[in-house]
């Protein structure tokens, strides 16, 4: 089957939109859609993870779907080497930021773990279970979790929120990012992660049977629900809200419906390989441009940009990054190299 350029092209976007959010040169100095929402609400950057999470389900269908639908052990090297990728950038962040090598405070949780643990399920129930309960199976996730953030206090921000109490009592806090007790990656707001995902393996069903009207008629109503939901159950990204998931997946799948009728479908965008560069190799770019961030602050190539006091400056070091990451992507986009994680 050969590659779906849109999806490659939203992918790549997405990581780039990552590079950018996570390496301003200036952090007290960023415009107002490239900071998260302080607690409810929605920003460009609050779209960057489950944009990535979105094309991830998206892409696992494609995948399964060449083999199968069957497990394999390629599929678990996958997640252990996104948990061991995952907690060797926690480490090293800690060492930059906090001047501590040791594993004691090590954070378990984080960006790629959640890519692994959201894979894995994923896996396990699209090929262990009829293919038609995967709707029924995220809707049952995102109503489990609605109840339980109403019933726990779910919307607090404080320590007191049943997310940081669960999160707590699986893991040690000591292990936890704590953003007012609460962890944004934490395991209890995995479960509409999990959801999220398996709604973008059902938009690439779509994508993959070329049925893009229904996929944006599809993208529009769950972002219509969203919204109506939204009044009952705030949209948050740090607990990861059913109206979030619903918006966010929507906004997703109407950015990859419209690349996939100007790309695949009408061929009208055909000169789209910086984003692809970046689409084809994700993960790569995303470890690499944590490696480039680091040595740009050792060498205090970061500083020069911090003391110019501008956010135009601060945002013309995150595209010095990106364009960095580029540079190092690049040989292997012209290859056909595809580094698999």
């Amino acid at each position: 089957m050969a590659r779906v350029q849109s999806v490659d092209i939203l992918r790549g976007a997405t990581i780039i939109l990552m590079i950018v959010v996570n390496n301003p040169g200036n952090w007290a100095l960023r415009w107002a859609p490239l900071r998260h929402a302080v607690w409810n609400g929605l920003t460009l950057t609050d779209l960057v993870f489950p944009l990535f999470l979105f094309v991830m389900g998206v892409s696992m269908y494609f995948s399964l779907s060449r083999g199968g639908f069957k497990l394999s052990w390629k599929m678990l090297r996958r997640v252990l080497l996104l948990i061991f990728l995952g907690l060797l950038l926690n480490w090293g962040s800690a060492a930059l930021w906090a001047h501590t090598y040791s594993l004691d405070t090590l954070r378990f949780t984080g960006v790629l773990q959640r890519f692994a643990l959201c894979f894995a399920l994923t896996a396990l129930i699209v090929c262990l279970l009829p293919r038609k309960s995967v709707p029924w199976i995220a809707l049952i996730l995102l109503v489990g979790y609605s109840v339980a953030l109403l019933l726990g206090n779910g919307y607090a921000y404080s320590p007191e929120n049943i997310i940081a109490r669960v999160d707590n009592a699986l893991i040690p806090a000591k292990h936890l990012y704590n953003d007012n007790g609460i962890d944004p990656e934490g395991i209890l707001s995995t479960i509409p992660s999990l959801s999220h995902t398996l709604i973008g393996f059902m938009f690439g069903e779509l994508i993959a049977k070329h049925r893009n009207r229904e996929l944006m008629t599809r993208a529009i109503i769950g972002i219509a629900t969203g919204v109506l939901i939204s009044i009952w159950l705030p949209i948050n990204k740090k607990i990861w809200s059913p109206s979030f998931v619903l918006v966010a997946c929507g906004i997703g799948a109407l950015l990859l419906g419209l690349l996939y009728y100007l790309t695949d479908e009408k061929k009208i965008w055909k000169n789209a390989g910086f984003f692809k560069s970046f689409g084809t190799n994700a993960i790569y770019c995303y470890v690499v441009s944590h490696i480039v961030g680091w040595g740009f602050i050792i060498c205090g190539f970061q500083r020069l940009f911090a003391a110019a006091n501008s956010a135009w400056i601060s945002f013309l070091y995150s595209l010095v990054v990106v364009m960095v990451v580029w540079l190092t992507v690049l040989p292997l986009y012209k290859k056909n190299i595809y580094i698999k994680v």
